[in-house]
């Protein structure tokens, strides 16, 4: 597996590292030249790696301003709930506040001192997962027949909450993989059969 280790300019360095260090909890992993007077400095957090480079070194004016557009999403493994309250003790600075995603995540996101999101996340433990698909559930409307006892959503089911044939969730998933992911019918197919064959529904 690939990893990604985004590269953030910053406008002073040591206070970058203290405020990832003490303030999220990360670690250190290298500074350059040295940890006194660092040019750039790598943290990383359960396996993930964050570097920094100073602004001015790459061309960007003092009066720009850093960190438009970017929110980096970050997937830990602590509780997301304990983390959030040690964060809140630590008076970091809460952009948006922990909730559940309808699409079955948790998470929040805060800001840090140039300006970047970091919106830190992990699958929600209150979510239910479709048997047969994987969709969140969430709503009643998500229940196959809108009873949130069904282990299956809607979308895999017949109006009354009953399972659909294999045949008629692979024509659906066939369609889903078609238009959200740009592939052929073919392609789609093969794709469809595959991840279904892993869902508990349909594993034998």
């Amino acid at each position: 597996m690939g990893v990604i280790s985004p590269l953030l300019s910053v406008r002073n360095m040591l206070d970058t590292i203290e405020f990832y260090r003490n303030s999220l909890g990360f670690e250190m992993d290298m500074a350059f030249p040295d940890a006194d007077n660092p040019q750039y400095a790598s943290l990383t957090k359960d396996e993930m790696s964050l570097m920094f480079d100073l602004a001015e070194n790459i061309g960007i004016g003092s009066d720009e301003k850093l960190g438009v557009g970017v929110n980096l999403y970050l997937n830990i493994d602590t509780d997301i709930d304990e983390y959030y309250d040690e964060l809140k003790r630590k008076n970091v600075a809460i952009a948006v506040e922990i909730k559940d995603e309808p699409f079955g995540i948790r998470d929040f996101t805060v800001e840090d001192v140039n300006g970047y999101k970091l919106t830190f996340n992990q699958p929600s433990k209150n979510v239910r997962k479709c048997m047969s698909c994987g969709m969140p559930m969430v709503a009643p409307g998500d229940f196959g027949g809108g009873s949130t006892d069904n282990t299956f959503c809607a979308h895999c089911t017949t109006p009354e909450g009953s399972l659909k044939s294999y045949d008629e969730v692979l024509e659906g998933m066939i369609g889903f993989m078609m238009m959200t992911r740009k592939m052929d019918r073919t392609t789609a197919k093969d794709a469809a059969r595959e991840y279904m064959s892993g869902m508990p529904a349909w594993a034998d």
